[in-house]
């Protein structure tokens, strides 16, 4: 069997069960690509070796690659494809993991008052970078999610978004708060006058009314947070991120309800929905552990341990 005949046969396979598998699907087709029209039986170690480790120093991708890789050729081991595996049997060291980076509200102002100049060199518009920047902090939306709003998505009356078919295809409710609600319906008065409007259209868009794409975004930032003072030490690998706008708004839930006295573990699966993920250990990782965090954690203890000093 051709290998591309193969790797099609392992994505229909995990679609089928109702996954996405779209980051997977780009590695195995590109996987694939670089092997050429050949029988999956003929893929060697040294070629796979050679996709695994690229050009650059080993990252998180190369384990993520390899994770991908491991599935496919087990898929292809039991359907008897072929008889053994290309994979290498040793990895190399992993790097340092990322912590991700949690804004002040401090951070967020610099953010905000620097996103209100104009730059002629960037495809997005201020008050457009404004609201991105808002919605990701205020719902913790991931930032395909965020990108992919149609205003046919956002209910003005209820200030409800519906997102639709993320991960495992399905699809949520995620009400916001009276600011950003406000916020947002100011927001597409301003960018959207009636009538050149459709269901389909961009609840977030270019200059050019066009949607904008990830990697837009994300340059966008970059030079934002720059202009904002806002960095870290360790390097250029190591700067905040736009998706640490997500691991913050899960870390200030959970602070806002260790002080508001909530039973956390009750409405952790709550925040787990919320967020849209399929298992609450996947929102366990968006919890960073802030000493803000820890404090609220160990006061909450506290209470618990000695509440006859707390009532008294």
């Amino acid at each position: 069997m051709k290998l591309a005949r193969a790797v099609e046969n392992y994505i229909e396979h995990k679609r089928s069960l109702g996954m996405l598998f779209r980051s997977q699907t780009v590695i195995l087709r590109g996987f694939a690509k670089a092997q050429g029209a050949i029988d999956i039986a003929r893929v060697s170690p040294a070629a796979t070796r050679k996709f695994l480790d690229g050009r650059g120093p080993v990252t998180h991708s190369w384990f993520g690659k390899f994770g991908t890789l491991n599935g496919f050729y087990r898929f292809s081991l039991a359907r008897h494809y072929v008889t053994q595996s290309p994979l290498p049997s040793s990895k190399p060291q992993p790097p340092e993991d990322f912590h991700p980076y949690i804004y002040t509200d401090e951070d967020m102002r610099r953010l905000i008052d620097a996103a209100q100049c104009k730059r002629d060199r960037w495809l997005i518009e201020p008050h457009t970078l404004q609201v991105l920047l808002l919605l990701l902090y205020g719902t913790g939306l991931r930032i395909s999610e965020a990108l992919n709003l149609t205003l046919a998505d956002f209910d003005l009356n209820a200030g409800v978004f519906t997102i639709r078919e993320s991960k495992f295809y399905k699809s949520r409710f995620v009400p916001v708060g009276p600011d950003l609600h406000d916020i947002v319906r100011r927001y597409i008065a301003q960018q959207w006058p009636a009538g050149c409007i459709s269901a389909t259209t961009p609840l977030l868009a270019t200059r050019r009314a066009t949607p904008i794409v990830r990697r837009t975004a994300e340059g966008v930032f970059q030079c934002l947070r720059k202009e904002a003072c806002i960095s870290r030490p360790g390097g250029p690998r190591n700067q905040p991120r736009l998706h640490d706008m997500r691991h913050t708004f899960a870390t200030l839930r959970l602070v806002t309800w260790y002080r508001e006295g909530k039973n956390v573990q009750r409405l952790l699966p709550h925040l787990s929905t919320y967020l849209g993920h399929y298992k609450i250990r996947h929102t366990q990782r968006y919890l960073t552990m802030t000493t803000e965090l820890l404090q609220e954690a160990s006061l909450c203890f506290e209470r618990y341990a000695t509440p006859e000093v707390f009532h008294a």
